[in-house]
C-alpha cells in the first residue's frame, strides 16, 4: 500500500511545487496536501497521474513493463532514462506536458530572443519546420538536420518571451514539427540514441500545441526508434498511447495501426500485428479520411500523401510474412509515390525485388534489386542502407549468390570515399614502376 509521505518524496525528487504538481494533472492542492499527509487514501490513479507527472516510478508500482523488460539494455541509454522517456511520452498521450522545460535534452542553445513573441517569429518557425520537412523527404537527412539545427536553437528560446496564449499553442506546434523533422533525420543519419532525445522533446512541445496529429505522429516516430533500439513492445506500447486520443484524424490512426503492425511483427505477434493490419484497413475504408485540404500541410507531405499508407500497410505484410497482400500493396504504393519519397520507395523497391525472386520472378527480382542499388547511391540513409543489406540477405538465401556479389560491390562502392585528386601535372605525368 503507497503512503502519503511516498508521494511527497516523489514530488520533491522531482523538483516540483504542491501547486504546480496539481495543475500539470488537474486535482486541487488542497486534496494533495491532505493525501500526502495521509489523511486521504491514496488511489492507483492517484499514484498513476504522480508518476506520469513526474518522471519516477515507486518500486513495484507505475508503468506495466513490457515482456521483453529483461532483454539488454538499449546501447547506452540506461533503464532509468528509458522509464523517464516513456513517462514523457505517457503524459504527453494525454496532453499533460512535462512539469519543467526539456531543453536540456538540447545541447549548445545560445541565441538571443526577441523581447515579445509575435506572429512574425511564429511564421518563421513554421516555415523552417516546412522547409526541414521537404528537405528530409527529398534531399535526405543531412540537409534537413543542417537547415534545422540552427533554427530550433533559436526557436526553443522564444518559450520563455511574453506571448499571447493563442500564439504560444501555434508555436509550440511549430517547434514540435522542427524538432519532430530534426529527431527523425538524426535517427536516419544512424543516431537513434540522440533521435530519441530530440523526438522526446519534440513531444513535449507538441504537447503545448492543438495539433492532435502531430503528436500522435511524433509518437509514431518515437516508437519507430525504440523498436530500431531492440525494443519493439515499447514501440507498440507507445503508438496505443496515441490511439487513446480519439482526437486523432482517421488518416494518422491507420498509419498508427500499420507501423503497430510492424512493430508487432518484430516483436513476433503476428496475430496482433495482422489485427492491426485489419484495424488500419477498416479506418481507411470506414472513416472520413480528410481531404487533402483540410489537413495541416506537414500532413499532405507524409500521411496523406499518394501511396503513404500502402507503402506502411506493405511493410508491415511484408514483415508479417503475408507476401501476396505485401507485393500488392508495395506496388500500389510505387505506382504512385512522389519524386520526394525517393527513401519510401526504395524501401518499396527493396521488398519488391525479395518477393519477385520469392514467387519464382528471379529475372525481375534481379533487375529490381540493381535498380533499388542504383537509385540508393545518392540517398545517405540508414534505414535503406540497412534495407539493401536485408535485400541482399534474401537474395544470398535464395542462391542467387552472384547477384548478391555484385550488388555488395555495388553498394560497397558506393560507401567508399573518393580517392584523393592528383596534386598537380608532375604526379599525373610520373610513370608506373613494376
Amino acid at each position: 500500500m503507497t503512503s502519503g509521505a511516498e508521494l511527497r518524496d516523489l514530488r520533491t525528487r522531482a523538483g516540483l511545487s504542491l501547486g504546480r504538481l496539481a495543475e500539470m494533472i488537474g486535482v486541487s492542492a488542497g486534496h494533495l496536501s491532505r493525501v500526502e499527509r495521509g489523511d486521504r487514501e491514496v488511489t492507483p490513479s492517484l499514484l498513476h497521474r504522480y508518476e506520469v507527472a513526474t518522471g519516477l516510478l515507486l518500486s513495484g508500482h507505475g508503468l506495466p513493463e513490457t515482456p521483453d523488460a529483461d532483454t539488454p539494455e538499449m546501447g547506452n541509454v540506461d533503464d532509468m532514462k528509458r522509464r523517464g522517456l516513456l513517462s514523457v511520452i505517457a503524459a504527453a498521450s494525454v496532453g499533460a506536458a512535462g512539469g519543467e522545460p526539456l531543453t536540456r535534452l538540447l545541447d549548445g542553445l545560445a541565441a538571443l530572443p526577441p523581447s515579445r513573441v509575435g506572429l512574425s517569429e511564429v511564421e518563421a518557425v513554421e516555415a523552417a519546420a516546412d522547409l526541414a520537412l521537404r528537405m528530409d523527404l527529398s534531399k535526405g537527412s543531412g540537409a534537413a538536420v543542417a537547415m534545422a539545427r540552427g533554427t530550433i536553437e533559436w526557436a526553443v528560446k522564444l518559450c520563455d518571451q511574453p506571448m499571447a496564449t493563442t500564439t504560444r499553442e501555434r508555436l509550440g506546434s511549430a517547434i514540435g514539427l522542427l524538432a519532430d523533422r530534426l529527431g527523425w533525420a538524426t535517427y536516419d543519419q544512424g543516431q537513434p540514441e540522440r533521435a530519441t532525445r530530440l523526438l522526446t522533446f519534440a513531444l513535449d512541445s507538441a504537447a503545448r500545441g492543438a495539433d492532435r496529429d502531430l503528436r500522435a505522429h511524433t509518437m509514431l516516430d518515437l516508437s519507430a526508434v525504440f523498436a530500431d533500439l531492440g525494443r519493439p513492445r515499447d514501440g507498440v506500447e507507445i503508438l496505443r498511447l496515441a490511439l487513446g486520443d480519439e482526437r486523432v484524424s482517421a488518416a494518422e490512426r491507420a498509419n498508427l495501426h500499420a507501423v503497430a503492425a510492424r512493430h508487432c511483427a518484430a516483436a513476433g505477434d503476428v496475430a496482433i500485428g495482422l489485427r492491426h493490419i485489419t484495424l488500419a484497413e477498416e479506418t481507411l475504408t470506414g472513416e472520413a479520411v480528410p481531404a487533402t485540404g483540410d489537413v495541416p500541410a506537414w500532413a499532405r507531405h507524409i500521411t496523406v500523401s499518394p501511396g503513404h499508407h500502402d507503402s506502411a500497410l506493405g511493410l508491415a505484410l511484408f514483415h508479417l510474412g503475408e507476401d501476396r497482400r505485401a507485393r500488392e500493396r508495395l506496388a500500389s504504393a510505387l505506382a504512385v509515390l512522389g519524386e520526394n519519397r525517393t527513401r519510401t520507395s526504395l524501401r518499396c523497391q527493396t521488398r519488391l525485388a525479395v518477393l519477385r525472386v520469392k514467387e519464382g520472378d528471379r529475372d525481375g527480382g534481379a533487375d529490381q534489386a540493381r535498380h533499388a542499388v542504383e537509385q540508393a547511391a545518392d540517398v545517405p540513409s540508414m534505414r535503406v542502407a540497412k534495407d539493401l543489406r536485408m535485400m541482399i540477405g534474401h537474395l544470398r538465401e535464395c542462391g542467387m549468390t552472384d547477384l548478391a556479389r555484385e550488388l555488395s560491390a555495388a553498394v560497397a562502392a558506393r560507401d567508399r570515399p573518393p580517392l584523393p585528386a592528383p596534386s598537380g601535372p608532375a604526379s599525373a605525368a610520373r610513370p608506373i614502376r613494376a
